[in-house]
């Protein structure tokens, strides 16, 4: 039986994966070609988790991009995206949220793709209160270079795979102490992804895309704007993390891919949308040999509310 609550706690750090999973130990094989404990980075250990950085000063920083979530409308940008990734420093790889970016509008050169690295100017994100939030400086954006799969994005991923478990994620977010609010967790199992029709635009939701038809993009003055089409479906994962006393999740997946996938799918039944949806998004990326992570994140007004923006399956 799930818990909807997705109450649960345990012990910070701890992998309780099935023996043989490959990470309670060091990962040796097909991922890296040499042993190499979680939590040992490229260079350095990175950071799961730090404080808020102070003040409001544009520093620059080099990400590896991660996470792309599918577009939302909102109030001030129309439609926008939440992107997520590592920043790459000297201490080693540190989570780091981007938003907000209207990635319909970017110049063609700066629409990077997931697992690119990329480098740009920051701010902390004064009205975002997590401390991985940051501002972009959009007109600084640039692409450095891209990571093929897999082999060379392991040691920048691998050293914040397994730091918490989505049952301590959302007791420490329902208790009111400060934690992390985008990780790397190990799903113990995974039940099923529930797929169902999704309702469409609240009135709004629509009406704040309406709006901002007449309005400048971060960009100034586009005369090609238009309303963002909602998706067809909307999923949720059932599963169970790595904690010893976890009843069970269910997290909506929130992944562009997902988006972009039942659009390649538009003219198909439902049933048959369905079909293709949990083939790639079940039975390949979350097969058990491919040893998937989902990258999770949270809600800026509801923190408990994590769910699962990407997913790392990485074997072959």
């Amino acid at each position: 039986m799930y818990d909807h609550s997705e109450q649960g706690t345990t012990e910070r750090g701890t992998c309780h994966q099935a023996p043989g999973c490959g990470l309670d130990r060091g990962v040796t094989g097909p991922f890296l070609g040499e042993s190499m404990m979680l939590g040992e980075g490229l260079f350095a250990n990175g950071r799961p988790e730090y404080d808020k950085e102070p003040g409001t000063g544009t520093t620059g920083a080099k990400a590896l991009i991660t996470v792309k979530a599918a577009p939302q409308p909102y109030a001030n940008h129309g439609d926008t995206v939440c992107v997520a990734g590592l920043r790459l420093t000297d201490s080693g790889p540190e989570w780091i949220r981007l938003y907000p970016i209207p990635f319909r509008y970017l110049e063609a050169d700066a629409k990077f793709k997931k697992y690119d690295v990329v480098k740009m100017k920051i701010t902390p994100a004064s009205k975002d209160r997590r401390p991985e939030s940051y501002t972009p400086v959009l007109s600084s954006l640039s692409i450095d270079s891209h990571l093929d799969p897999w082999k060379p994005r392991h040691p920048h991923v691998y050293p914040l795979v397994g730091a918490f478990n989505s049952c301590e994620l959302y007791s420490r977010a329902l208790d009111g102490s400060a934690g992390p609010s985008l990780a790397a967790v190990v799903p113990a199992d995974i039940d099923k992804l529930e797929l169902g029709l999704f309702d469409g635009w609240t009135p709004a939701q629509q009406a704040k895309m309406e709006a901002h038809l007449h309005q400048d993009t971060l960009f100034g003055p586009k005369t090609d704007k238009s309303i963002l089409s909602p998706p067809r479906f909307e999923g949720h994962y059932r599963y169970r993390c790595a904690a010893r006393t976890c009843k069970g999740h269910r997290q909506g997946l929130l992944d562009w891919e997902f988006t972009e996938l039942q659009r390649r799918h538009k003219a198909d039944t439902d049933e048959a949308a369905k079909a293709a949806i949990q083939k790639r998004f079940l039975d390949q990326l979350c097969a058990p040999a491919r040893e998937p992570v989902f990258f999770l994140g949270n809600q800026l007004k509801r923190p408990q509310a994590f769910g699962v923006l990407g997913i790392y399956a990485a074997a072959p």
